[in-house]
């Protein structure tokens, strides 16, 4: 039976000297060689000053206008883009082979071009029990399975990570929670199993219990009973369910959904 997740060294070298070098040493150059330095010094010290006194003109002269102290421009900065992130989520079940299929032709592929124009988020369906638990469709195994994936999203919430890490767990969506499978895939997408494991059974289950509890009652609240429902800016964009995909006005194909987001994201 498979297993399932419940300095630098340094020396000086002292040399001795004859009375005559030392002497030599203290006293200093005669004056007649002083003179010149001193002379050329001073030089220095004029054109120095001369320089500083005109740099502003100089620069004026290159187009460029002096700057009072303390000036900060940041303020005038145009960003390259001050548009919003548009709304993303999919709402599965971790066991559904409707989820692999979305997540797989559409969901992935899509975010890979729009990552960086929405606010992307993976929600649960289930259903809330009497004993503030939940009941997932496919059995406590696939509970188990969207606590491990809202883990996931909760220590890595980088999507490009977690959305890897449960794309790698629903290929082989019949084995979740096999122990074997996560560890195969927390490695595969620089995942702490260990971390993993920790959140599953924080405050003996109840912190997973309570973020699995929340994800489906946010789906519920939006009206989702299908896995695997698209919505994009909180409309449904479309749904896979039996193997086909169904109530999708925007088409069905990745560029569909991408175009859909570009439209959506140079709008706001």
């Amino acid at each position: 039976m498979k297993d399932s997740l419940p300095t630098i060294n340094t020396s000086f070298e002292y040399h001795s000297m004859d009375n005559e070098k030392a002497e030599r040493m203290l006293t200093g150059p005669p004056a007649r060689r002083a003179r010149p330095l001193a002379f050329g010094a001073l030089t220095v010290a004029l054109l120095y000053f001369l320089w500083t006194a005109n740099v502003h003109q100089l620069f004026m002269g290159c187009g460029m206008q002096p700057q009072p102290a303390g000036t900060n421009h940041a303020k005038d900065i145009v960003f390259a883009s001050d548009h919003k992130p548009i709304p993303l989520e999919a709402h599965i079940m971790s066991k559904c082979p409707d989820a692999q299929d979305c997540l797989k032709m559409m969901v992935l592929p899509a975010m890979q071009r729009v990552y960086d124009k929405v606010n992307f988020t993976l929600s649960f369906i289930g259903a809330p029990t009497d004993n503030d638990g939940v009941a997932c469709k496919h059995g406590p195994q696939e509970c188990m399975g969207n606590i491990l994936e809202l883990c996931s999203a909760t220590l890595y919430p980088d999507p490009k990570i977690y959305l890897g890490f449960t794309m790698c767990l629903t290929r082989d969506y019949k084995d979740i929670p096999d122990r074997s499978l996560v560890e195969d895939c927390a490695l595969e997408h620089g995942m702490d199993f260990e971390k993993l494991n920790a959140c599953t059974v924080q405050d003996d289950g109840g912190y997973g219990m309570g973020m699995l509890r929340d994800s489906v009652r946010r789906s519920t609240e939006a009206g989702v009973i299908k896995s695997c429902t698209v919505r994009l800016n909180e409309e449904i964009f479309c749904i896979r369910d039996g193997r086909k995909w169904t109530d999708c006005p925007g088409g069905s194909e990745v560029n569909d959904l991408i175009l859909a987001v570009e439209k959506l994201y140079h709008q706001s």
